[in-house]
């Protein structure tokens, strides 16, 4: 008796291996084949993605790259806003031509820098001192140069004027209030006396004196000039 034979090729989306099924003929007269091939769903998907182009196979890899250009704008904004800081306003200036600085009213302009002497003299002690510079945004004078120190003695000679220079205890280094120590070569420190930790600049010369605070010391701030 002949067999009827039945191929059959069907794709089912389903994540099974490839398998083969008997199927006994209902009218008694053979056995029907039936082979069963079975794709992954991975499989599926590939070629769909394939076949229906970049719009369906790059949407993830676009949503990804949106999200990162944001972060880069995010970061680029906030070091542009909050980048630079009171610190670095002295070295934002020097850019500017000099001649375009300006100094408040009060103030003395020297350079890119402005200085304020004091009318009068105060008793007040050293951190007195330095608060009233810092409500006026600056600080006690520290020396740099031998240029600077040759202006701030000829605009003293007639006054003492604290200086940014102090010692913690006798015969420790001089430090300016900026941590840096005195260069010896920048100039001579005259009256040694034990409990004086503080100078003063006045009279032509620089001076050791009471941290404390005395009738004839007056105070001298200084601080970056600024656009006018």
């Amino acid at each position: 008796m002949a067999e009827n034979v039945l191929y059959a090729d069907l794709n089912l989306p389903e994540s099974t291996r490839p398998r083969i099924l008997t199927v006994s003929d209902v009218q008694g007269s053979g056995c029907t084949y039936a082979e069963v091939k079975v794709k992954s769903q991975e499989t599926n998907a590939a070629a769909n993605c394939k076949s229906s182009g970049k719009s369906s196979c790059s949407r993830k890899h676009a949503a990804i790259l949106v999200v990162i250009i944001l972060i880069l704008v995010l970061g680029v904004y906030l070091i542009i806003t909050y980048g630079p800081t009171a610190g670095s306003q002295e070295d934002s200036t020097r850019t500017i031509p000099e001649e375009a600085l300006g100094c408040p009213t009060a103030w003395k302009k020297h350079g890119r820098n402005c200085y304020f002497f004091s009318p009068e003299g105060n008793p007040k002690n050293l951190e007195a001192f330095r608060a009233e510079c810092a409500t006026m945004g600056s600080d006690l004078v520290v020396i740099d140069s031998r240029e600077e120190l040759n202006y701030l003695l000829s605009q003293s000679r007639y006054n003492y004027y604290l200086l940014g220079l102090t010692r913690s205890q006798e015969g420790q280094k001089w430090k300016w209030i900026n941590n840096v120590e005195l260069d010896p070569a920048m100039f001579s420190l005259h009256g040694y006396y034990r409990d004086y930790l503080c100078t003063t600049i006045g009279f032509g010369e620089v001076h050791t004196a009471p941290c404390d605070g005395s009738k004839t010391t007056q105070n001298m701030c200084e601080k970056a000039a600024t656009i006018s």
